[in-house]
């Protein structure tokens, strides 16, 4: 695991779909983005874990927390993660 899949870091002023997308890419995977609504992060967030894996389980508690009504699927073996409307 390289350091990026262990933070994403979404930076102020960005939309959350294009610094998602940027975090993707560089761990090999694709982002493909099934929602009519986007977000402008207002603050730098960042989220830490021990694995890529564990940082998409953060980023899913931070969607629900701030009900953005948005759920992550993760498909490893196309390596491509959907972010989907609930």
């Amino acid at each position: 695991m390289t350091s990026e899949s262990k933070s994403l870091s979404l930076r102020k002023d960005g939309l959350l779909s294009k610094e998602l997308e940027l975090w993707v890419n560089k761990n090999g995977y694709t982002l493909l983005w099934n929602s009519n609504r986007d977000y402008i992060i207002y603050n730098t967030i960042t989220l830490h874990a021990d694995s890529f894996d564990n940082v998409l389980n953060e980023l899913g508690k931070l969607f629900d927390s701030e009900n953005y009504g948005l759920v992550i699927k993760q498909y490893e073996v196309n390596k491509v993660i959907i972010i989907d409307a609930q």
